[in-house]
């Protein structure tokens, strides 16, 4: 995941050729790290790859998306108006949205497919590593407010 994350901080405006081979790559080690997460009987296995990979597949677009917002805000500081703030904020509120939405959906396939311990560590896995991806995204680039400090501090 760590080329991953240097990849968004080395392209401040990927096509989307791009971003779709970015979070093709993010897939593949996701999926790798995943299953070094997730403890599946050799039952289970074929199955829960299965929908995994249609997980991953239903997930690619949501993933573009936030990776375009994080470039969309990085670009947008210097003309940052409260109506574009306004509008960031509800674009990170739906890609959130639409993240838990296919989250909880595949969650419920898992369940279904092979049983709740299952389908709760896929989950765990899952948050485990959007969170940690979005926190090394997050580092690289400054909040808005550590942007404004720095300017104040310059003058």
């Amino acid at each position: 995941m760590l080329f991953f994350v240097g990849t968004i901080a080395t392209y401040s405006q990927a096509s989307d050729l791009e971003l779709d081979a970015m979070v093709s790559v993010l897939g593949l080690e996701k999926k790798e790290a995943v299953s070094k997460l997730v403890v599946l009987p050799e039952s289970q296995a074929e199955v829960f790859w299965k929908i995994y990979d249609e997980y991953q597949l239903k997930n690619k677009q949501t993933a573009i998306e936030r990776i375009k917002l994080y470039q969309n805000t990085a670009l947008s500081y210097h003309s940052l108006t409260p109506e574009l703030a306004e509008s960031l904020a509800n674009q990170y509120f739906k890609n959130r949205k639409d993240q838990e939405r296919t989250l909880e959906t595949y969650y419920k396939k898992i369940k279904n497919a092979t049983n709740a311990t299952t389908a709760f560590q896929f989950y765990q896995a899952e948050v485990y590593l959007l969170t940690l991806l979005r926190a090394q995204i997050m580092q690289q680039i400054p909040t808005y407010g550590q942007l404004v400090q720095m300017k104040s501090q310059q003058k």
